[in-house]
């Protein structure tokens, strides 16, 4: 004997209602709203396991349930107290219902489930997230996202993955396999590199190494002008002679980036940039502040960079491909052949949170993700600067500002070091290096911030 849909339902209701995820997509919405769509029987055997579909305001979202008797069910959670939705009776035994993904036996059902038999596993283990989706890893090998906020149309990132898959590009997490139902994607399997290392940590171990060195300096001769007893404070070669110089890694990491885009064109297909409408993007973005909440001044190059594209001709402004549109140092990863893209746009909850539209699929000139890989850079850097000592600051920001600087390039040149990327690219090398100096100045006036040190 299984639940009645409709108690499970209403289980399902007043857990979903409790959750941040759910409350950050439908803000001010009430348990009353919450409407089952389908449920699903996915295993009748002792555990039972069921799939629910719920809607509120428009949005799907995706519940597994699982039950047992409370001792059995205490024992399975392992603590996770919150991922009990209520008691139901099931015949005449009181059972306790919780979210299946928090019990392990069924977790390694799902498993099977989405990858449709073909791959099973011994052991889970959960990802902590408070994102819209369930991380959980299989056996060290294997990686699933179960999405909890549902989209109408093919999630970005399996759509991306796929289709870069299919062209042959290999850095990224391969896709194992997708399970959809009632025309929705519900879950990811792709492979997981346990041994990787994320790209923002990489850079800040790289930097903290190096301002950790300030220290030093500072006790051997105070004076701002001196690295130490005597001797002129360089910082370029300070942070060239640094043991834990990154320049190299962001050469490489600018040609996986390179490599991505020549893939996304091949996958999506390009068409050329306009140069009359790439000027009217960049006026505007001067004009309303690049994002910021009130307009400022014109970035600096912005006016001249607009009057350079009036004079440029169809078809040397460069192409528009299908790009990242969120490409930073947490998208990517170190393993041991090389960087690997980890993420296309995957969260839905943070576009809505934060009213951005860079998370939605779209076309643009690759120059957009650079600039977003040169915000990031910065960013890494104003994180590391924030831990240091008010002593030292003077001399960490040169230090850091070097360090920026170098990286920044680092990637550039590796990305433009990439046979056939400049096909997609403005034919005047000056027109690159403004655009993406102005699209970087864009991100950091969106976020309200400012360069190391300044």
């Amino acid at each position: 004997m299984v639940l009645v849909p409709a108690e499970l339902g209403a289980l399902a209701r007043a857990y979903l209602d409790r959750q941040p995820w759910f409350q950050l997509t439908t803000p001010g919405a009430r348990a009353d709203e919450i409407e089952l769509v389908n449920s699903e029987m996915l295993n009748e055997a002792s555990p039972p396991l069921c799939r629910l579909l719920l809607q509120c305001r428009g949005r799907h979202f995706s519940v597994f349930a699982g039950w047992r008797d409370a001792a059995e069910a205490s024992q399975a959670l392992h603590g996770r107290e919150g991922a009990i939705f209520g008691s139901a009776l099931e015949g005449q035994r009181s059972v306790l219902v919780y979210d299946a993904l928090a019990d392990d036996e069924l977790a390694l059902g799902l498993f099977r489930l989405a990858t449709g038999g073909r791959e099973t596993a011994r052991h889970v283990r959960q990802v902590a997230t408070a994102v819209s989706h369930a991380s959980l890893v299989y056996d060290g090998r294997f990686l699933m996202k179960c999405y909890r906020v549902l989209e109408d149309t093919s999630r970005p990132e399996i759509e991306v993955a796929m289709k870069l898959d299919a062209v042959g590009f290999n850095a990224i997490l391969a896709p194992v396999a997708v399970w959809a139902a009632d025309g929705l994607d519900l879950a990811l399997v792709r492979e997981f590199l346990p041994s990787a290392l994320e790209g923002r940590l990489l850079a800040l171990t790289s930097l903290r190494d190096l301002l950790a060195r300030v220290s030093g300096y500072v006790r051997a001769d105070p004076r701002p002008g001196l690295l130490g007893p005597g001797l002129a404070f360089d910082p370029a070669a300070a942070v060239a002679a640094a043991g834990g110089d990154l320049a190299s890694e962001m050469r490489r990491l600018g040609g996986t980036a390179a490599r991505m885009h020549l893939a996304l064109a091949d996958a999506f297909g390009v068409t050329e940039v306009e140069p009359a409408t790439l000027a009217d993007e960049i006026a505007g973005l001067s004009a309303n502040g690049f994002g910021a909440p009130k307009a400022g001044p014109p970035a600096p190059g912005s006016a001249d960079l607009v009057a350079r594209l009036g004079t440029i001709r169809h078809g040397e402004a460069g192409s528009a491909i299908r790009v990242h549109g969120d490409f930073h140092l947490r998208r990517v990863m170190r393993g041991e052949t090389g960087w690997v893209v980890v993420g296309f746009g995957d969260d839905p909850l943070f576009a809505d949170a934060l009213s951005l539209t860079s998370l939605c699929p779209r076309s643009g000139t690759p120059i957009e993700d650079l600039a977003d890989m040169w915000f990031s850079i910065d960013r890494v850097a104003r994180e590391a600067l924030a831990l240091r000592p008010v002593v030292e600051v003077e001399r960490a920001s040169r230090l850091a500002r070097a360090w920026v600087a170098r990286n920044r390039r680092a990637f550039f040149e590796g990305y433009l070091a990439t046979r056939d990327i400049p096909s997609l690219l403005p034919a005047d090398p000056a027109v690159v290096e403004a655009l993406l100096a102005v699209l970087t100045m864009a991100r950091e006036r969106r976020y309200g911030v400012t360069s190391p040190g300044s």
